[in-house]
């Protein structure tokens, strides 16, 4: 099963995610939702936190894009986001 990425585009945090997908070479499709859908019945299905982005996966769905960038980066770890080396890993961060 392909990554299906739900959200917006004007969202950082989607673009974050999606980001990461595009850099880790993934396969993934998107999802239109709209902001104002955060609290129906199928969004706090997905999402129960009414957070979005979020992703669905085979496994199920994930939303908060820090867990969600962990996740990609846990479960997909080549190419990795973060260099090795500590100081330059802190600098990514930072940024």
């Amino acid at each position: 099963m392909t990554i299906t990425l739900c959200g917006f585009a004007l969202s950082n945090y989607y673009n974050k995610v999606k980001l990461v997908l595009l850099e880790k070479g993934l396969p993934f499709d998107e999802q239109y939702i709209a902001p104002g859908s955060a609290k129906t019945e199928d969004m706090l299905a997905a999402s129960p936190l009414g957070k979005i982005p979020f992703i669905r996966t085979a496994q199920g769905t994930l939303c908060e894009s820090q867990a969600i960038l962990d996740y990609l980066e846990a479960a997909y770890p080549s190419p990795p986001l973060m260099p090795a080396d500590a100081w330059a890993a802190a600098k990514v961060r930072e940024l």
